[in-house]
């Protein structure tokens, strides 16, 4: 495709991917690819339909490299009306990759053989604070939302059970860089026996986009995972975009 049949957004998005796929070396077994090549991708897709999701996968623990490093993928030639199609023709380069979409609408990116006890892990009571609750106890951004999960006594007990790595014990109280004391939408609510990943699907009803599960080892053997979330972007920015878009051609 020309760069002068598209945005200039597009087709430096297309020119900085291909690149970034390219460096990042596709013939590794699992993971290993540069974020920047693929999270703007997923982010695409899931905004043109608003749509939300998860990406959970097996990754590497390589030192000295992006981290997290996400599934092979290709660029995929066509499917622009389809996000679901998209998203699947890209990871399709991923003989264990899954790409679904449930009843609600999330679309589900999900490698077959990651373990996702952790994800199952039943948690009695979450709190992501009251209506009525004072400012210094909101949880303001996806990311504080996260560490609220997180921090919750059932997945530091699993985590310490398991020799799991990367969770934020209460010792350490890992703070992870989320949307503090801002201005922005707060996470509201009390959940009760929710699981993991249901709680994480509820910050995105707060905070659409897609929350990503990562699995690897060590080079010692020792197990990691690795949360995140990335938004997608508002509909009104979309609709910009894909304007100018159709202006340009």
């Amino acid at each position: 495709m020309s760069c002068f049949a598209t945005s200039r957004f597009r087709c430096g998005l297309e020119i900085g991917v291909l690149l970034l796929l390219t460096v990042s070396g596709l013939a590794q077994e699992r993971g290993g690819l540069d974020p920047r090549a693929a999270t703007p991708l997923i982010i695409e897709a899931l905004s043109k339909a608003q749509l939300s999701g998860s990406l959970e996968y097996w990754g590497q623990c390589e030192p000295y490299k992006a981290y997290p490093d996400f599934p092979q993928l290709r660029w995929p030639k066509g499917h622009d009306d389809s996000p679901l199609e998209f998203l699947q023709a890209m990871f399709d380069v991923d003989p264990r990759m899954q790409v679904t979409q449930e009843a609600d609408g999330k679309v589900r990116m999900v490698e077959t053989d990651v373990p996702i006890d952790l994800l199952n892990v039943k948690i009695h009571h979450l709190s992501f604070f009251p209506e009525d609750a004072g400012k210094s106890d909101a949880v303001y951004g996806p990311r504080m939302a996260l560490l609220a999960i997180l921090e919750t006594p059932e997945v530091t007990a699993f985590g310490k059970a398991h020799d799991i790595e990367g969770l934020p014990y209460p010792e350490k109280n890992l703070m992870m860089p989320g949307d503090c004391c801002g201005g922005g939408p707060i996470v509201h609510g009390e959940l009760e026996d929710v699981t993991v990943s249901r709680a994480l699907d509820y910050v995105l009803q707060t905070f659409p986009g897609f929350w990503l599960y990562e699995n690897c080892k060590s080079p010692a053997g020792v197990r990691r995972v690795l949360f995140n979330f990335y938004p997608t972007l508002p509909a009104s920015v979309y609709t910009r975009k894909t304007a100018s878009t159709m202006e340009k051609k």
